[in-house]
């Protein structure tokens, strides 16, 4: 199944049928802001230590992958940008488009909302300094790196919700109480409320981190979390709680009249941080087995499985109440009453 596409004429295209300055420019700076990180990507994978502290720490088959992963993940954040942009991305199959825009969200929200303020915040009122003193990288890296993720998000965002207001109009316009509801309304219902337990569960670690715990943590990532990395944490946790909550209000029809587009920003938000990060992170214990202890690789891992379940069931929940709200709606179909509805 795959949702109805609606394009009003001129909303955001150019009178000959194209992008608008504007679109073209959020593309062209979301392009740049991943250029640096594909060439470090690229030096390092041809055999380059630039940046490296300990040049042996840059070898390594496990890293040699990993290296190559993120940098595809970045190059398809290109082409992304560029179906979010030009005629041809509307022609793509939804979950197609979907899919990829929800990883990245997952990746690119939490540092997009936490290391900005937290790098501020480790320079103004802490003497630690950014960087750990023993770290393999250097520390204009790690700028780089992130100065480029954090216009990665704000551009990728910025032209997603470009895309979604022309090709799914209705989407933001509905209120939460009249998405009509489907064959499979009480199956959501079931998924919802059963998502709160591991959504539950991954927000309360990662808010224990983030007030300074470090229990199942690696033995230098204790000792040389900063500021940004707390505030991460903390950011993780707080989506995690949001987006079970904006959910379970989704589907039960419940709250005030609002827009529909407000709860669920929030649990495409935090569905996707909390499928992404703790996929990446069961990758890093998995990929390497000895860089953590056994024990805390036990509790590493059940905390990334949780968040990986409790991801997984919000963002397809949200996927099938979305599919059957546009087909409905395509269809010409009313909302169906619900005992909350007001005439």
């Amino acid at each position: 199944m795959t949702l109805s596409v609606h394009r009003p004429a001129g909303r955001t295209l150019a009178a000959h049928g194209g992008p608008g300055r504007a679109r073209l420019a959020v593309c062209a700076a979301t392009i740049a802001a991943c250029v640096p990180y594909l060439t470090i990507k690229i030096a390092w994978l041809s055999g380059s230590t630039v940046g490296w502290s300990d040049a042996a720490a840059a070898e390594g088959s496990a890293l040699y992958v990993g290296n190559a992963i993120t940098l595809g993940m970045d190059a398809a954040a290109v082409l992304v940008a560029a179906a979010f942009t030009f005629r041809w991305g509307r022609r793509i199959p939804a979950w197609l488009v979907l899919a990829p825009i929800w990883v990245a969200v997952g990746l690119l929200a939490p540092i997009v909302l936490a290391v900005p303020l937290g790098t501020l915040l480790q320079t103004f009122f802490s003497s630690e300094p950014l960087m750990g003193d023993d770290n393999a990288l250097q520390g204009w890296v790690y700028g780089v790196v992130y100065s480029g993720f954090t216009m990665q998000g704000l551009g990728l965002l910025t032209a997603f919700v470009l895309y979604a207001r022309d090709r799914w109009p209705r989407t933001f316009e509905i209120r939460t109480r009249s998405v009509p509801e489907g064959p499979s309304h009480s199956l959501q219902v079931l998924l919802a409320r059963g998502a709160v337990v591991p959504a539950a569960v991954f927000a309360a670690v990662q808010l224990f981190w983030a007030f300074g715990g470090t229990a199942g943590l690696h033995g230098h990532e204790a000792a040389d979390r900063n500021l940004a990395q707390q505030l991460a944490d903390g950011v993780e946790g707080l989506l995690a709680v949001a987006a079970a909550a904006a959910l379970v209000l989704i589907v039960r029809r419940a709250g005030r009249p609002g827009r529909f587009v407000v709860p669920l920003a929030v649990a495409w938000a935090g569905s996707g941080t909390m499928f992404a990060a703790s996929l990446y992170g069961l990758l890093v214990v998995l990929g390497r087995p000895g860089f953590l202890a056994p024990d805390a690789a036990s509790a590493t891992g059940l905390v990334a499985l949780a968040g990986v379940l409790a991801g997984l069931v919000t963002g397809l929940t949200g996927a099938f109440l979305l599919a059957e709200g546009q087909s409905a709606l395509a269809g010409g179909q009313s909302a169906r009453p619900t005992a909350s509805s007001t005439p």
